[in-house]
């Protein structure tokens, strides 16, 4: 049978009523059902505090090519699992699409009470800029002095393709440079920019951050990307972070004061097997040794400190709409602990208390399902 003539639900806007319910209320789930595979009864079946239930569906409408039908779903938890049922013969109709057998619950449908992405998100056409590579302003004077870890290139210079001078080469890209080309990236039709990290660091990908506290003088210093986003406001364009949750590059100064004392607050921050030089990274890379979220000081000084990095950003004078997560999927995960859900709501929750508006994504290399449960990461 082909694609056509399967009787079909997707989750979206012309199957349910409403994608961002409340708890305790009532959803309109629909399905579309061809004649070639005409059912004599739909039922959907629901999952309320974790026994299955079923309710039976009715038609809503009925021509020469199609039935649809219709049913009542109460959104009984935050998370509320649904699949349909047909009979004669007896489908499933999930996520898998339409199955002879019983699949398991992963692939169920799903209705969350949790809040909902920030409206804005929902339209926003995102460009990614890697800062040091996108543009360079001719005004710029923060670029007087190169970093002694890093090979000088002309902008027109060829990239060099193998590590270490893949990550060392640096062209002088700034966010001033990426003010000046605001028309042009308006007429590519975008209203939102997702930057790769901006934080001091000894890589031209940033993603090994020596701190946090304020944004690397290459790129114009906080008055650089403060100017920046003044004029994407003025454009009603978004502008969205990249953070390391997992990780920081071993020049940071809470690494560098973990290695030079055991007992400081900053020794908790990080997993030692043999202090200073054994210690837990991000997939054995020596420069980026990863962050312990067990850690109450961590969680102090990442998170909840007002002026923690998670939202000084999102304040003024900066005021990000949002952060993209780097490596999510790896955030507080060793072996046999893992914090991932709690560091993940705990990052939203301060999010929200800044800007409600704020948009959190996480990097996600594979299936993400079972992360996004709809109360830590949007997406």
């Amino acid at each position: 049978m082909s694609l056509l003539h399967r009787p079909h639900h997707d989750g979206s806007q012309l199957y349910v009523s409403n994608l961002a319910p409340s708890l305790g209320e009532l959803v309109t789930v629909r399905l579309r059902v061809p004649h070639q595979s005409a059912s004599s009864s739909v039922w959907v079946r629901t999952i309320n505090d974790g026994e299955p239930l079923f309710v039976h569906a009715s038609v809503e409408s009925h021509d020469e090519v199609e039935t649809w039908w219709v049913a009542s779903v109460l959104v009984h938890n935050p998370v509320t699992h649904y699949r349909w049922r047909l009979t004669d013969p007896d489908r499933w109709i999930t996520q898998r699409g339409c199955v002879l057998h019983d699949p398991t619950d992963a692939f169920d449908f799903r209705l969350v009470a949790y809040a909902a992405p920030p409206q804005w998100s929902q339209d926003a056409v995102f460009y990614q800029i890697f800062p040091d590579r996108f543009a360079r302003s001719v005004s710029a004077e923060t670029w007087q002095e190169f970093p002694d870890w890093s090979l000088q290139s002309k902008w027109g210079d060829p990239v060099e393709p193998d590590v270490p001078l893949a990550l060392t080469q640096l062209y002088g890209g700034n966010f001033d440079g990426v003010a000046e080309r605001l028309d042009h990236l308006e007429q590519l039709g975008i209203n939102a920019i997702y930057s790769t990290p901006f934080f001091s660091a000894r890589s031209n990908h940033r993603y090994d951050g020596t701190s946090f506290d304020s944004v690397d003088p290459l790129l114009g210093g906080d008055d650089g990307l403060i100017h920046l986003v003044e004029q994407l406001r003025q454009r009603n364009i978004k502008f969205v972070g990249d953070l390391t949750t997992n990780h920081c590059g071993a020049g940071h100064e809470w690494f560098n004061t973990a290695q030079h004392d055991e007992q400081s607050d900053e020794a908790t921050f990080f997993t030692f097997s043999e202090h200073p030089s054994d210690f837990e990274t991000w997939l054995g890379v020596d420069s980026l040794p990863k962050f312990d979220h067990s850690s109450p000081q961590l969680t102090q000084r990442f998170f909840e400190d007002p002026d923690a990095v998670t939202q000084r950003f999102l304040k003024a004078p900066f005021l990000l709409d949002g952060w993209r997560v780097d490596v999510a999927n790896m955030t507080g995960r060793l072996r046999d602990t893992d914090l991932n859900h709690e560091v993940g709501r705990r990052l939203r929750s301060v999010m929200a208390g800044v800007n409600p508006e704020a948009l959190l994504i996480a990097e996600h290399c594979h299936d993400a399902t079972a992360d996004l449960v709809g109360d830590a990461w949007y997406a």
